[in-house]
């Protein structure tokens, strides 16, 4: 019996969509991401409704969501927003292909794998994303050399470098941002970069000011639907999309 981290001879049989910007395609617009870090579908539904009316971009199915609710989280966000991408915050960190074909399936246009991840993970993320019409974000979190690290996504034909500071990183370390290597990032490959970490909304707005092609808005400034949320939104949203 094949392994399920390798393609099936059927692979390409199953759903294939249109790659997204970023996936090898024209020039990358600036886009806003929510994540959605709640526990419940029916929590992150109101919230992505809430981020829909407020003009962001793409929803992301947060790792717990997918932890407590598995794939139907994704498919219940594609049901509700047909038109919206949605992002598989999986972390992936062994089996691309697999992993890339599951999502795809269910709904999902975009994935994030660990760029500290196995070169062969990083491949097998790039196929299913050839295959299913998937756009590939590779997550520097982890990596010491994120510089580095995000040359390396580059070569292996992943779609985006993502500078991600994580929670409890960010938690011990409250003097870094995730914004402390765009500029070297940057500058060093030609692929989108997307920005994610605890951004406040003026770093939000400074992250695509210094030419982060995608701002990911999470906690803490997205807890949960809440009063006022809507309108935070839309001063990002309308402060990225206004830059030049």
């Amino acid at each position: 019996m094949a392994s399920p981290l390798e393609p099936a001879a059927n692979a390409g049989a199953s759903r294939a969509g249109t790659p997204l910007a970023g996936a090898g395609g024209p020039a990358v617009s600036r886009t806003v991401q929510i994540s959605l870090d709640v526990s419940t579908i029916d929590e992150a539904l109101q919230l992505a409704e809430i981020a829909a009316r407020a003009g962001v971009d793409w929803l992301e199915a947060g790792t717990g969501l997918l932890f407590l609710n598995g794939i139907a989280a994704i498919r219940a966000l594609r049901r509700h927003f047909p038109d919206h991408p949605i992002v598989a915050d999986m972390k992936v960190a062994d089996g691309g292909y697999y992993f890339g074909r599951m999502v795809a399936e269910a709904g999902a246009t975009h994935l994030d794998v660990l760029a500290a991840a196995h070169p062969a993970t990083l491949e097998g993320a790039v196929r299913a994303a050839a295959e299913f019409g998937l756009t590939i974000l590779g997550d520097l979190m982890l990596s010491p050399d994120p510089v580095a690290a995000a040359r390396r996504l580059q070569a292996l034909g992943v779609h985006y470098a993502m500078l991600h500071l994580g929670a409890e990183h960010r938690r011990r370390h409250a003097e870094l941002t995730a914004l402390d290597d765009l500029d070297a990032v940057r500058q060093a490959i030609t692929i989108p970069v997307q920005v994610v970490g605890g951004l406040s909304v003026a770093q939000a707005v400074e992250a695509a000011r210094r030419g982060a092609n995608s701002i990911v808005l999470g906690g803490p400034l997205v807890s949960g639907p809440c009063p006022g949320l809507e309108a935070t939104l839309r001063e990002v949203v309308s402060a990225v999309k206004a830059l030049p």
